[in-house]
C-alpha cells in the first residue's frame, strides 16, 4: 500500500490531485480541517462579504400599491 500526504485549497468543492496520483485507481480520501468559531466579527465580515457589490437598486423594494379598487356589480 502506499500513502501520499499532501496540502490543498478548495476550489468550486473540488480538490487539486497532485501529479503522482495516478488515474483510475480506488483509494481512500481524509479531509481535516479546523473547525471554524463564529463570533460577532466574523458573522460582520460574512454579511457584509454577501452584499458587496450589490447596487441600491439590487436592495430596493418593490413599490407596494396596495388592495386594487373593488368592482361592485352594480
Amino acid at each position: 500500500m502506499q500513502a501520499i500526504e499532501f496540502e490543498a485549497i478548495p476550489r468550486q468543492r473540488t480538490i487539486q490531485l497532485p501529479e503522482e496520483v495516478p488515474d483510475g485507481i480506488p483509494m481512500r480520501v481524509v479531509l481535516l480541517w479546523e473547525p471554524f468559531a463564529s463570533s460577532d466579527v466574523e458573522l460582520k465580515r460574512l454579511f457584509v462579504s454577501v452584499v458587496e457589490g450589490l447596487t441600491d437598486e439590487d436592495l430596493a423594494r418593490p413599490s407596494d400599491l396596495g388592495r386594487e379598487e373593488p368592482e361592485w356589480g352594480i
